[in-house]
């Protein structure tokens, strides 16, 4: 199988769509259910996006 290769604007683009999924959990809706329905993400994407956030937020 050929191996996806992501640019550093891939990366820049994935990072910043997760960012904003997490924000709006947080910031917009409150509701954490909505937010999985609004962005068609999992809970178990979500709240893995969400510790890997709050373990380099804490250490850097």
């Amino acid at each position: 199988m050929a191996e996806r290769v992501r640019t550093e604007k891939d990366l820049v683009r994935r990072a910043n769509r997760r960012l904003a999924v997490l924000r709006h959990a947080e910031e917009v809706s409150g509701n954490v259910a909505a937010t999985f329905r609004y962005y068609g993400v999992s809970p178990t994407v979500f709240y893995r996006w969400k510790h890997h956030y709050e373990t380099r937020a804490s250490t850097g």
